[in-house]
């Protein structure tokens, strides 16, 4: 008889362990120095290492990172948590749809994607934004810039990654004269060209009605600042009287633009009523003589909105309108009248150049 030795390996540190309980049941144990401990069980041993592996691989610690997940894999749970984030009401939709809409356009489709986050070196993140450097915009790059530092932030903090990881070390956003493509500037409507441009917004027809629809609406904006979504979010029951006797609004929400994400939807994005982009933006503004009648214009002269019915400003079928209806109401057809209006009366050089382009 040989006196053979049988011997039985051992699992990797980190890998856990696995043995059978007093019950005769199968239990496998993660622990790990960083990482929640958690307990799997199973009636065979097989089902419990299952778990087991399952657990190791969604924590992302140690090897597990290393060996399996690419940036592209761990950008998808970075998300996923993003996505959460949307649900706890700690994150806007829109702001959502931004990020994942950078790491769609300039990421995915990128060789930066199939890296392992083992071998993601300040090299790749270079290239990557090297490479976009020539065709879009310093605010562009940006963002893809903390799409990626954040992304790997969250993982430091979740104990994904080493407090030693750092593949930002040596990368560098170019300078703003760099880019290819200039972030556009707000132009700004000359002071001496107000008066023209509220004549021509709130100009009629022979028959009487409003030359253009939503001409009410922009010279509002004009006297109050609101933004386009807070504009087309006033509502009739937040007109408030003031001790002077004056009106006021409250603005307390805003209309914005999410991606549709409807089983089957006909539309890629839709409308949402959220509250406003900033905490301050919830706010009570006065209004004076001119927002005041443009107001008595709006609720006199707009169809009933069939989506709120307390919503001031409607389309013809009385829907919410997009902030492309109102920009169109300017492009399309008032924008020539205005341009020409001001050019006879102002020439002012803004009008000259925007023409031009």
């Amino acid at each position: 008889m040989s006196n053979q030795t049988t011997t039985k390996s051992r699992r990797s540190k980190g890998d856990g362990t696995i043995f059978k309980n007093s019950k005769g049941k199968w239990i496998a144990r993660y622990t790990k120095k960083g990482v929640t401990t958690k307990e799997f069980s199973g009636k065979t041993k097989a089902e419990a290492k299952a778990k087991l592996d399952e657990y190791r691989f969604m924590v992302l610690s140690g090897e597990a990172v290393n060996t399996k997940l690419t940036v592209a894999e761990y950008s998808k749970k970075f998300l996923f948590y993003k996505s959460q984030q949307v649900l706890r009401k700690k994150l806007k939709q829109t702001t959502y749809d931004r990020i994942e809409r950078t790491f769609e356009c300039h990421i995915e489709k990128h060789p930066i994607a199939q890296v392992l986050m083992c071998n993601l070196k300040s090299r790749d993140i270079q290239n990557l934004l090297d490479e976009l450097q020539p065709n879009y915009s310093l605010s562009t790059i940006n963002k893809v810039y903390l799409f990626l530092h954040s992304m790997i932030k969250h993982g430091k903090e979740e104990k994904d990654f080493p407090e030693s990881y750092n593949p930002f070390a040596t990368v560098e956003l170019p300078d703003e004269t760099a880019v290819g493509k200039k972030t556009k500037e707000i132009q700004i409507l000359p002071l001496e060209c107000l008066e023209r441009f509220k004549e021509v917004a709130l100009g009629y027809n022979p028959d009487g009605t409003l030359a253009y629809r939503y001409g009410p609406a922009l010279v509002f904006a004009l006297n109050t600042g609101l933004r386009e979504g807070e504009l087309l979010a006033l509502s009739k029951n937040r007109i408030l009287a003031g001790e002077d006797g004056r009106k006021r609004v409250h603005i307390s929400e805003t209309v914005s633009i999410v991606k549709n994400r409807e089983e089957n939807a006909q539309t890629r994005s839709t409308q949402m009523i959220t509250p406003p982009k900033y905490p301050r933006s919830n706010r009570i503004v006065p209004l004076n003589r001119e927002a005041e009648m443009c107001l008595e214009l709006m609720l006199n002269t707009y169809e009933p909105n069939k989506i709120r019915s307390d919503f001031i400003i409607s389309t013809k079928t009385g829907n919410i309108p997009t902030k492309r209806n109102i920009q169109l109401s300017l492009e399309s057809h008032f924008e020539k009248d205005w341009r020409k209006a001001l050019w006879h009366s102002c020439h002012a050089p803004y009008f000259c150049d925007t023409a031009s382009e």
